[in-house]
């Protein structure tokens, strides 16, 4: 049988040696690769075509030979040591690069620095990891020889936007004070003693302005680099009894002695109108500036202010009206009403609340409340309510508190602890105020078109008649007034048809996102009025949240995540 050998040659790479002896045995492919296999090279690459080539040359070789007889010898190259191979790969957003390794077969292995010198060829520069750069070449060289490792080199980073500017109060508002009551040594709150008025002299800082980020810019693997959005800028507005400082125009200062105010993007000094109770003996109150009440408004009493009330104690079937907030350290008490049975537009509660701004209290019940925002503590029962936004019943972190009967008109959202009460009570919250404010703009531009369809409908129909006239008697300075008078008409109706779409499309998002939430339970005798599509709940449910979508109310189950 011929022999076979491997054999070192001058280029570190291995031969393949045959010595052709005939006899009946044959040399095989099959054989040659067993003996690389079981040799000190079996990790370099095999040139499969030379181990054939040698093998039909071996075979032409033994052909004429006689038994026995040796002939001459063939050498062939069938293994070649081969260095690790690279290539890189850049993700089609330019955020990340990988590299994918083909392990040394007997050669050199990948450095990190040949990873990171392969990667700067192929265009990525910047976002490498030293570590992520080790670990691969070091990954590479324990896998098998011709083996493929894939992995990560480097890496973009995104821009970060800049955050707005803010305004920052460097005093507290006379709301602040009632909700932080002064503490007793034993630990216990004494809402009859509210601490000292909050009262700013002139001059005194009020609020600072906090200036805009740039932010920060990001880049690309391959060196882009990426803007961020700047922050939106707000004017800080200097309201009544305030100006901004001499020394820097980022800082508000008084401009006289009073109550602080907190107003959007800013704040007012207030003149300030303190006293223990209001009663019989004190009368009503009227004032312009804010007004604060140690203790309670008692029954049949008026309070009216320009800017912001603050209460201590209750409020009982007494009247508040504030340009500003209303704050009620404990509670609100009215006399009872058969709020449920009755048409609500005949109610009258005997305890009457409006504010401009939000409304706070502990609890309430038999009052009717109007104002932009709406927070109850712990309970409210049986109330009217009229909320431009939102109302939550609950502390500050949690909507936990009790909603229990009463009439809800609200513009965005209720959170409560429970929604509705076992007794069967009504508890009707309806979203219909904006959505009929958003149906009264459509119809308006319903009539504007009609308007515009008539007159170009018109202006057609003249414009065919001035057409269809003979030569000698057309009037071609006419017709083409017509048609630019038609043509204006066009355009506005046009213009109205999109604005009554994109009003229309403003009218279902707005459905689609107001929403009654009830974090621990929903009772039934619950009714709930979104436009014109309403419905009821009519048995008892876990934490619950109802929404509208695709005509209709959904009452789902709120899913913990």
């Amino acid at each position: 049988m011929s022999k076979a050998s491997l054999v070192s040659n001058n280029k570190n790479n291995i031969d393949l040696v045959l010595s052709p002896i005939k006899t009946q045995t044959l040399l095989t492919e099959v054989n040659i690769h067993e003996l690389i296999e079981n040799s000190e090279y079996s990790n370099l690459f095999v040139d499969n075509g030379n181990i054939k080539n040698a093998i039909a040359e071996l075979n032409s070789v033994l052909k004429p030979l006689q038994d026995n007889q040796p002939g001459r010898e063939i050498t062939y190259q069938v293994l070649e040591r081969r260095d690790a191979k690279i290539t890189i790969s850049i993700e089609k957003d330019n955020m990340s690069a990988s590299a994918e390794i083909s392990t040394a077969l007997g050669g050199q292995h990948m450095s990190a620095k040949a990873i990171l010198n392969a990667a700067q060829a192929a265009n990525v520069s910047k976002g490498f990891s030293k570590e992520q750069l080790i670990h691969l070449a070091k990954q590479a060289a324990k896998e098998p020889a011709g083996s493929i490792v894939r992995g990560e080199i480097a890496h973009g980073k995104l821009p970060i936007d800049g955050k707005d500017s803010r305004i920052k109060m460097l005093v507290e508002s006379a709301q602040d004070r009632i909700l932080k009551p002064k503490k007793r040594e034993d630990g216990s709150v004494d809402m009859r003693d509210l601490g000292d008025i909050i009262c700013v002299k002139v001059g005194d800082p009020l609020a600072k302005k906090i200036p805009l980020t740039e932010g920060i810019q990001g880049y690309t693997v391959t060196g882009e680099i990426l803007e961020p959005t700047p922050g939106e800028d707000i004017e800080m507005l200097v309201g009544e009894g305030t100006s901004l400082s001499p020394k820097n125009n980022s800082i508000l200062v008084s401009t006289k002695v009073g109550l602080p105010r907190i107003i959007q993007n800013g704040m007012e000094v207030d003149s300030v109108y303190q006293m223990k109770n209001v009663d019989i003996s004190t009368g009503h109150v009227k004032f312009e500036g804010s007004v604060i009440i140690d203790g309670d408004v008692c029954e049949g009493m008026k309070v009216f202010a320009t800017g912001d009330i603050s209460i201590g104690g209750f409020v009982e079937s007494a009247t508040l009206d504030a340009g500003g907030d209303i704050t009620i350290g404990t509670g609100i008490i009215g006399k009872k009403q058969e709020v449920e049975s009755l048409d609500v537009s005949e109610v009258i509660m005997s305890v009457n609340i409006n504010a401009g701004g939000r409304v706070f209290a502990k609890y309430s019940q038999y009052a009717e409340i109007t104002c932009e925002s709406l927070r109850i503590e712990n309970q409210m029962m049986h109330n009217i309510i009229n909320v431009d936004k939102t109302l939550w019943v609950g502390s500050e972190e949690k909507a936990n508190g009790k909603l229990i009967a009463g009439h809800i008109r609200v513009g965005e959202s209720v959170r409560a602890g429970t929604v509705g009460a076992t007794a069967g009570s009504m508890t009707v919250i309806t979203f219909e105020d904006k959505v009929n404010d958003y149906l009264k703009q459509i119809n308006n531009i319903d009539a504007l078109i009609k308007i515009e369809s008539d007159k170009t409908t018109e202006l057609r129909v003249a414009a065919n008649k001035l057409k269809s006239l003979p030569k000698e008697k057309a009037n071609s300075e006419m017709l083409a007034k017509v048609m630019s008078t038609y043509q204006h008409h066009a355009r506005n109706m046009g213009a109205q048809l999109l604005e009554k779409e994109l009003l229309e499309k403003t009218l279902q998002t707005y459905m689609t996102s107001v929403f009654v939430e009830a974090n621990e339970k929903l009772y039934h005798g619950v009714q709930v009025t979104i436009g014109e599509f309403n419905d009821r709940t009519r048995r008892e449910y876990g934490p619950t949240r109802i929404t509208y979508k695709e005509r209709k109310i959904h009452i789902d189950p709120i899913v913990s995540t």
